[in-house]
Protein backbone atom coordinates (compact mmCIF):
# COMPACT_ATOMS: atom_id res chain seq x y z
CA UNK A 1 0.00 0.00 0.00
CA UNK A 2 1.20 3.47 -0.88
CA UNK A 3 -0.49 6.72 0.14
CA UNK A 4 0.48 9.96 -1.57
CA UNK A 5 -0.41 13.33 -0.12
CA UNK A 6 -1.70 14.52 -3.50
CA UNK A 7 -2.23 13.52 -7.10
CA UNK A 8 0.93 13.38 -9.24
CA UNK A 9 1.78 16.73 -10.80
CA UNK A 10 0.03 18.84 -8.16
CA UNK A 11 1.16 20.70 -5.05
CA UNK A 12 1.03 19.17 -1.62
CA UNK A 13 0.16 21.94 0.80
CA UNK A 14 1.86 22.55 4.13
CA UNK A 15 1.03 25.03 6.86
CA UNK A 16 4.31 26.57 8.12
CA UNK A 17 3.12 26.22 11.73
CA UNK A 18 1.00 23.06 11.91
CA UNK A 19 2.58 21.06 9.06
CA UNK A 20 1.26 19.28 5.99
CA UNK A 21 -2.47 18.85 5.55
CA UNK A 22 -2.04 15.14 4.80
CA UNK A 23 0.04 14.40 7.90
CA UNK A 24 -2.30 16.46 10.12
CA UNK A 25 -5.29 14.48 8.85
CA UNK A 26 -3.44 11.16 9.13
CA UNK A 27 -2.43 11.83 12.74
CA UNK A 28 -5.97 12.93 13.63
CA UNK A 29 -7.45 9.80 12.05
CA UNK A 30 -4.96 7.49 13.78
CA UNK A 31 -5.76 9.11 17.14
CA UNK A 32 -9.51 8.95 16.59
CA UNK A 33 -10.00 5.62 14.79
CA UNK A 34 -6.56 3.98 14.71
CA UNK A 35 -7.58 0.89 16.69
CA UNK A 36 -11.20 0.76 15.47
CA UNK A 37 -10.86 0.72 11.68
CA UNK A 38 -8.72 -1.03 9.08
CA UNK A 39 -5.87 0.83 7.36
CA UNK A 40 -7.60 1.33 4.00
CA UNK A 41 -10.65 2.81 5.71
CA UNK A 42 -8.42 5.10 7.79
CA UNK A 43 -6.69 6.35 4.65
CA UNK A 44 -10.04 6.86 2.93
CA UNK A 45 -11.10 9.01 5.90
CA UNK A 46 -7.81 10.92 5.57
CA UNK A 47 -8.54 11.60 1.89
CA UNK A 48 -11.97 12.92 2.79
CA UNK A 49 -10.62 15.16 5.57
CA UNK A 50 -7.95 16.67 3.34
CA UNK A 51 -10.34 17.17 0.41
CA UNK A 52 -13.13 18.77 2.44
CA UNK A 53 -11.54 20.38 5.51
CA UNK A 54 -8.56 22.19 4.00
CA UNK A 55 -8.20 25.04 1.51
CA UNK A 56 -5.24 27.29 0.75
CA UNK A 57 -5.37 30.91 1.88
CA UNK A 58 -2.91 33.02 -0.10
CA UNK A 59 -4.78 36.27 -0.82
CA UNK A 60 -1.65 37.91 -2.22
CA UNK A 61 -1.36 35.26 -4.99
CA UNK A 62 -4.51 34.65 -7.03
CA UNK A 63 -3.07 31.46 -8.61
CA UNK A 64 -2.42 29.89 -5.19
CA UNK A 65 -5.47 31.14 -3.26
CA UNK A 66 -8.50 28.93 -2.50
CA UNK A 67 -6.87 25.71 -3.74
CA UNK A 68 -7.71 22.18 -2.61
CA UNK A 69 -5.78 18.92 -2.32
CA UNK A 70 -6.83 15.28 -2.70
CA UNK A 71 -4.57 12.43 -1.52
CA UNK A 72 -4.17 9.21 -3.50
CA UNK A 73 -4.09 5.61 -2.24
CA UNK A 74 -2.69 2.65 -4.18
CA UNK A 75 -3.21 -0.77 -2.65
CA UNK A 76 -2.57 -4.38 -3.53
CA UNK A 77 -3.51 -5.64 -0.08
CA UNK A 78 -5.48 -8.87 -0.03
CA UNK A 79 -6.48 -8.66 3.62
CA UNK A 80 -7.55 -6.04 6.11
CA UNK A 81 -4.77 -4.48 8.18
CA UNK A 82 -5.57 -3.37 11.74
CA UNK A 83 -3.51 -1.61 14.39
CA UNK A 84 -3.94 -2.81 17.96
CA UNK A 85 -3.42 -0.68 21.06
CA UNK A 86 -0.43 -1.37 23.26
CA UNK A 87 -1.17 -3.41 26.35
Amino acid sequence: MVAYSTVEGYYSWRNPISGSWFIQALCDELKTNGTKRDLLTLLTFVCRRVALDYQSVVPSDYDMDNKKQVPTITSTLTRLVFFHSRQ
